[in-house]
């Protein structure tokens, strides 16, 4: 008498929850230990935050709103502008110098070149802010390296003034925020595939309306990481607008200092970086939407 084997039944396999585009999204468990990571950043916020409500400009005592109303005052609205007007000038001027960078370090295959290339875009994040601002200093001076050759060419009569005021805070900027804008530029640049390039070049596609038609819309994440980044973090600086700007250049980074020392003020101080915290996160949340707007048309 023959007997029949009878298997289990394999249980169903039930899909991961995919997002709208169709792609499988990872468990939100993955995201825990970057949230952990976090955490200390949010304690640091959230003790700001009550120092900013603090009834007492030197300790935490009470709650009070009069430190937020005393941001409206001209001189620190006048920084608030101006920091955002050179935070957004540094941040497009990075991004125009960071595309031809990452194209060029992108299409450098030696293992040679592309470290070296590497290390000469990091100079700006390894040498000190200090070193950096002193060398703006010897470049941009009145007897600086670029008014001498500005006099002995014949261009100019008498030394252009480059230091402190808004044109070197900007060189500044832009140098020390360059490498944050590159290597994102450069990872969305490695994941675009090749093959569309080629596709439009065999359909007869010029070089410049393949870059404007398929590679910027490619470099688009790539693009608004960049600019985030860029801009959040020249929004707070605050070295090199006191070295190259001689507190003529007053970003809110400054203003916030002053008010720690000499005015020994730091519920106020708190408050205006908070509202530097708010502003950044808004013009950052603002600018995403708009780009995000414009791609779904």
């Amino acid at each position: 008498m023959a007997t029949t084997l009878t298997l289990p039944r394999p249980a169903p396999i039930t899909a991961a929850p995919r997002g709208r585009s169709g792609l499988r999204r990872p468990p939100l468990w993955l995201g825990l230990p970057a949230l952990l990571l976090l955490l200390p950043f949010l304690a640091a916020v959230g003790c700001v935050l009550r120092f900013s409500l603090s009834g007492e400009a030197q300790l935490i005592a009470g709650w009070t709103l009069d430190h937020y109303a005393a941001l409206a005052e001209p001189f620190m609205l006048r920084s608030a502008l101006l920091t955002l007007q050179l935070a957004a000038a540094s941040t497009v001027l990075c991004l125009v110098l960071a595309l031809p960078i990452a194209l060029l370090m992108a299409a450098v295959t030696r293992p040679l070149w592309r470290r070296a290339l590497t290390c000469v875009v990091l100079l700006p994040m390894i040498l000190n802010l200090l070193i950096q601002a002193y060398g703006w200093i010897i470049v941009l001076g009145p007897a600086g390296v670029l008014n001498a050759a500005l006099q002995q060419s014949g261009l100019v009569a008498h030394p252009v003034q480059l230091l402190f005021n808004r044109t070197g805070v900007l060189a500044g900027l832009v140098q020390t925020a360059l490498p944050l804008a590159v290597f994102p530029v450069l990872g969305a640049m490695r994941a675009a595939s090749g093959d569309l390039l080629e596709a439009a070049a065999t359909l007869g596609a010029s070089p410049w309306r393949s870059f404007f038609g398929i590679t910027l819309p490619l470099l688009k994440p790539g693009l608004i990481s960049a600019a985030s980044i860029v801009f959040a973090y020249n929004a707070s600086a605050f070295a090199v607008p006191l070295l190259l700007g001689g507190r003529r250049v007053q970003m809110l980074g400054i203003a916030i200092r002053d008010r720690v020392s000499p005015l020994f003020d730091w519920a106020g101080a708190a408050a205006a970086g908070i509202a530097l915290l708010l502003l950044t996160l808004a013009v950052l949340l603002l600018a995403t939407w708009l780009a995000n707007r414009r791609s779904a048309r």
